[in-house]
């Protein structure tokens, strides 16, 4: 199932969806669709990376992984070439700073 909420020019769906193939942890997770319409204000003034997706009327595509068949593969891709800097730039120091290397908000 999905809730999809519509706020000024922007809408939002989340989806609950199970986590396949795991090994531990949590066996759900929430898949978050954000889609900006019209001029939305993080066109002008992106914060964070999510932020950034929507910074081009465009996608603007990074660093990608390729997926096995089969088998085991470990990630690499951290979204390089489609975000500023590197994704560890973007680690702040606990749930609610919000400074980090390309913070909008300091």
């Amino acid at each position: 199932s999905s809730a999809t909420v519509s706020i000024g020019n922007w809408t939002f769906t989340v989806r609950g969806n199970s986590v396949y193939d795991r090994i531990s942890g949590p066996s759900h997770r929430l898949d978050i669709d954000f889609k900006a319409h019209g001029d939305a204000a993080a066109r002008s003034m992106p914060h964070g990376l999510v932020g950034q997706s929507f910074a081009w009327d465009g996608a603007k595509n990074g660093k990608t992984d390729e997926y096995p068949e089969s088998g085991y593969y470990k990630t690499s891709a951290m979204a390089e070439g489609a975000i500023e800097g590197e994704a560890a730039m973007y680690q702040v120091a606990s749930a609610y700073e919000t400074h980090f290397a390309f913070s909008r908000f300091d």
